[in-house]
């Protein structure tokens, strides 16, 4: 799988009734055990509460799920 690591508002379209997920440029495969960055990347507004709490945090699949909620809140 690929995490999206940037999930927000601004980061979603809606076309014809349907929701788009854009802005891909900060995605990472699933299965890489290492970060990309040393910082952590996303809208804080929409950030996991854990990746803020523990800036050594991997991000996880739970983190892009939990941005999803705040978007969706």
């Amino acid at each position: 799988g690929i995490l999206h690591r940037d999930i927000s508002a601004g980061n979603i379209i809606i076309v014809l009734g349907h929701g788009y997920l854009i802005d891909w440029d900060l995605a990472k495969a699933r299965n890489m055990q290492k970060p990309c960055q040393l910082t952590h990347t996303g809208t804080w507004q929409f950030m996991s509460a854990h990746l803020i709490e523990d800036t050594s945090a991997f991000h996880t699949f739970w983190d892009d799920l939990e941005s999803m909620f705040w978007v969706l809140l």
